[in-house]
């Protein structure tokens, strides 16, 4: 198989939707507290005008930030990473970007920087931390010490990423990396409803937390 074209296989697909149906219903629970309209008028806002869809139109930033996803045993990226990971290498190419961060879970990282690293970008730093978004952009911020960037992440997952990124502090835009069509979009839409309202709430508790800490 061609390593820059392998998807998740039927059985991992199978589980996924099965998987979807608990997620809407708890994303209709969250909808009619009216949690979903709240974060969706949050992420609206903060990402409104910060999407961008050609690498000539993005805003000059030093960092990339590529969240993770999916890495076979191999260490060779799904589908939906390698579009991710082409995102950022074409941001260097394009010098839009100066360094890359690879942000996801401890399986992931290590393949996601040689992916890069076998295409001539050097300068890549990765944080096995990042198991979830918000995890991401608080590590960026904190530990790496991020001010500005360029998200590197699908349509579907970019609006709350932005959302969270600024939340963190991070002066940040995205760049659509939808090279190509995906299976699973039933999981990944379910999965996204319910993401949303967890991300205001992150959000929420974190300005919660700090209010309480500077009274």
């Amino acid at each position: 198989m061609n390593a820059e074209r392998r998807t998740v296989g039927g059985a991992r697909l199978a589980w996924r939707r099965l998987r979807a149906a608990p997620l809407s219903a708890l994303a209709a629970i969250g909808e009619a507290a009216g949690l979903a309209r709240r974060a969706d008028r949050a992420i609206g806002r903060a990402s409104a005008g910060c999407l961008f869809e050609q690498v000539e139109d993005v805003p000059r930033r030093r960092w990339a930030i590529v969240l993770g996803a999916f890495v076979f045993k191999d260490g060779t990226p799904s589908d939906v990473l390698a579009d991710r990971l082409a995102t950022a290498l074409l941001l260097v190419q394009a010098q839009r970007v100066d360094r890359v961060l690879v942000s996801g879970g401890p399986g992931e990282t290590s393949g996601m920087r040689r992916w890069l690293t076998e295409r001539g970008v050097q300068d890549v730093a990765e944080d096995p931390g990042g198991v979830r978004t918000w995890a991401t952009m608080t590590r960026a911020a904190e530990k790496f010490k991020i001010g500005e960037a360029v998200v590197c992440t699908q349509r579907f997952h970019l609006p709350r990423s932005l959302y969270l990124a600024r939340s963190a502090g991070i002066d940040a835009v995205g760049l659509v990396a939808d090279l190509r069509a995906y299976r699973g979009s039933l999981y990944n839409q379910s999965r996204e409803r319910l993401a949303r309202m967890r991300a205001w709430l992150d959000v929420a508790w974190a300005r919660r937390g700090r209010a309480s800490g500077a009274a």
